[in-house]
């Protein structure tokens, strides 16, 4: 039996860090949004126990990548492991702060559970994701949410906005272990940090489908510290601005950014033309929750 799932990226809408843990890990509130860039998987179940996993020469093909981590995980908590040939066809970049990485770990969760005839649920299987990465457990069913915690903390939003979107990154990526050392050094470990954003209004405008007020009310913090190290960030920015966006910010970590426009022609041209000047840029539209 073989089956196939789409691996969407994620963009974030809002990203805040509300301060750092004992433990070393930053307690986070994100609104995450999947749009329909995405990675493929096929998956094949086979004769025998564990994974091997084809990826092409640009990734590993071990347990360095989250695709193998999240099987390996899948049948520590079955306790029933079967055998199974996966097959990686990568669009999202990579290190570019749009949850590349855990979108194809969530997407073998999905596809193993669904091999395994749906042995675990929808919440089961985020339990099972929270030990491979932050943005996992979201990207099991995506659409639209607020998520808290270290990610895993997720409540899902009705979002009647479906403007079309624009993704763009230039140059290398960003390590996110990096960025959040930064973001350490620049708000002294977040030592006694209080924000001055919240994620409310957005919140409202996406469930009113109101573009303008989401527009006004996109955040990230990393930007703090990314931008001024990017050149091509802001640079990237201004452009989707001046090309017709309500908004632009940077996602995740970077240093791929997005902007929200108005209407799909403009959002097509604005795409074309970053691919022109040696972007990689992509033309997506906001995709709903996965139903399993």
């Amino acid at each position: 039996m073989t089956v196939i799932e789409k691996a969407y990226a994620k963009i974030n809408y809002y990203l805040e860090i509300s301060g750092r843990r004992a433990d070393g890990y930053h307690e986070l509130e994100t609104v995450m949004q999947t749009v329909s860039l995405a990675d493929t998987l096929t998956v094949t179940r086979v004769a025998g126990e564990g994974i091997t996993l084809e990826t092409g020469a640009a990734l590993p093909a071990d347990d360095k990548n989250l695709v193998v981590r999240a099987a390996n995980a899948y049948f520590a908590a079955s306790g029933a492991p079967f055998g199974c040939h996966a097959v990686l066809e990568k669009r999202i970049p990579i290190e570019a702060g749009l949850g590349g990485g855990s979108a194809d770990a969530a997407a073998m969760l999905r596809a193993l559970n669904r091999l395994d005839k749906g042995r675990f649920s929808a919440a089961e299987l985020a339990e099972i994701a929270v030990k491979i990465g932050a943005d996992v457990p979201f990207l099991i069913v995506g659409g639209t949410a607020l998520c808290r915690g270290v990610g895993e903390v997720m409540t899902p939003i009705e979002s009647t906005l479906h403007a079309p979107i624009v993704v763009a990154k230039m140059g290398e990526g960003v390590s996110t272990p990096a960025a959040f050392g930064a973001l350490d050094s620049h708000f002294d470990n977040f030592i006694d940090f209080r924000s001055d954003h919240t994620p409310v209004p957005l919140l409202a405008g996406l469930q009113a489908g109101d573009g303008e007020a989401v527009a006004a009310s996109i955040f990230n913090r990393f930007e703090a510290v990314v931008a001024d190290a990017r050149p091509a960030v802001g640079a990237l920015l201004d452009f989707l601005c001046r090309a017709g966006a309500l908004a632009a910010a940077m996602s995740g970590s970077g240093p791929s950014v997005f902007g929200i426009f108005r209407d799909a022609a403009a959002a097509e041209a604005a795409t074309a033309a970053l691919s022109a000047m040696g972007a990689d840029a992509f033309a997506c539209t906001p995709t709903e929750a996965i139903s399993l």
